[in-house]
């Protein structure tokens, strides 16, 4: 067993769990009560917030697969790099659109997937 690819999935767990309840009261609901905004584009960024949930979810899976069952580099890298991806984005958001760090916190989640996920990389 990979004991950093095991904290990645914990991680990940912990990230789609806070994305599934937390996030949906604190800004689906709200996104979702718009009027102004017309139904397709609504819906659209409704369904990108189900793809999100899945991919935490298949993230989650992912990373327990390759620390219980099966190492697999590859898919690690491709996990780590998902992780790091997002984490950056958020950052990026926060620097250009000029937001509290601690106001948009996605990056807080990612970072330590990604991190976990190089140790990972690094001990196997």
């Amino acid at each position: 067993m990979n004991r950093f690819l095991l904290a990645a999935a914990v991680m990940s767990l912990i990230t789609f769990l806070a994305h599934l309840f937390l996030g949906g009261h604190d800004i689906v609901n709200p996104l979702l009560k718009v009027s102004e905004l017309q139904d397709i584009p609504k819906l659209t960024a409704y369904y990108g917030w189900h793809i999100v949930t899945l991919l935490l979810f298949a993230m989650t899976c992912a990373y327990a697969y390759v620390a219980f069952v099966q190492p697999d580099v590859p898919l690690t890298v491709m996990l780590t790099s998902m992780a790091a991806a997002c984490a950056l984005l958020s950052i990026g958001l926060i620097v250009t659109r000029q937001l509290q760090p601690l106001d948009y916190p996605q990056w807080a989640l990612f970072l330590p997937i990604a991190l976990f996920g190089v140790l990972g990389l690094t001990s196997a």
